[in-house]
């Protein structure tokens, strides 16, 4: 053909034609392998989401509640007894213990219930008194306050955290006048004592009690009360679920992406 000719002298084809169309080949569906394919990317995705609340949610309130110190719990609680002593009810500290682990952990650590949880008592007295907080194994508690007279707080009934007014249940145990001050008895496995006053507390196992009175050991107490707990795990949990979630969820994401979206 000569140069610039606008059609081929043979056919007639226009040569100033320039688009050129594709058209695309027709699919051939769902495939099994498509539809397991899809299916597991959505099984992942439903089973990130609720790891993703779940650890969101515990974030949130380990944070949310943290004293700023890392405990968790009440502060200000409103409490005092007409006698000369609170006595909460015993708690049973079980013993936390990892039964196996292979290899030389085991030489080295032996898990203990102050590995996983501490605890932290506040008193604020209110009458000017110094107030003395302590907590003693029930076997040593028994030979010295079985015959006195103390109130024994049975429940407490805090519809919030920030509650300082919750409903306190009491049993009054009749006895005699203690005489002298508790800080002189030398049963106690932790305690403190002043008008203002913190008490941080390792657990151990056994049977505990928790003892609250004047530091001189006079009739009529009155303080506000703070309990909280520390339990590093929790949010070590939270951490671990979220993203946990999150790799689950973005990875089902991904894989229905390619399967699917990009591949049609």
């Amino acid at each position: 053909m000569e140069d610039g000719a606008e059609f081929c002298p043979h056919c007639g084809a226009d040569l100033r034609a320039t688009d050129i169309l594709y058209t695309k080949p027709r699919g051939r569906g769902w495939d099994a392998g498509k539809v397991l394919v899809v299916f597991f990317g959505g099984l992942l995705i439903l089973v990130g989401a609720p790891l993703l609340f779940s650890g969101t949610a515990l974030m949130g309130i380990t944070r949310g509640l943290s004293d700023g110190y890392g405990y968790i719990g009440v502060s200000g609680v409103d409490i005092g007894t007409s006698t000369q002593a609170l006595i909460f009810r015993p708690m049973h500290v079980d013993e936390m213990v990892i039964e196996e682990i292979d290899g030389p952990m085991m030489l080295y650590w032996g898990s203990d219930p102050g590995d996983f949880i501490d605890l932290k008592f506040t008193l604020d007295s209110n009458n000017g008194k110094e107030v003395f907080i302590g907590i003693v194994e029930e076997s040593d508690a028994a030979p010295v306050f079985t015959g006195m007279m103390y109130d024994t707080i049975i429940d407490i009934d805090i519809d919030h955290p920030r509650d300082t007014n919750p409903q306190i249940t009491y049993s009054r145990h009749s006895g005699d006048l203690f005489e002298g001050s508790p800080a002189d008895l030398g049963i106690w496995s932790a305690y403190a004592y002043g008008d203002e006053l913190t008490l941080e507390w390792e657990p151990e196992e056994g049977d505990y009690s928790i003892v609250i009175m004047n530091l001189d050991g006079s009739a009529g107490l009155d303080v506000d009360a703070g309990f909280g707990v520390k339990a590093p795990f929790l949010d070590i949990i939270g951490k671990g679920l979220f993203f946990g979630g999150l790799v689950c969820f973005g990875l089902g994401a991904l894989i229905i992406y390619v399967a699917v979206v990009r591949r049609d």
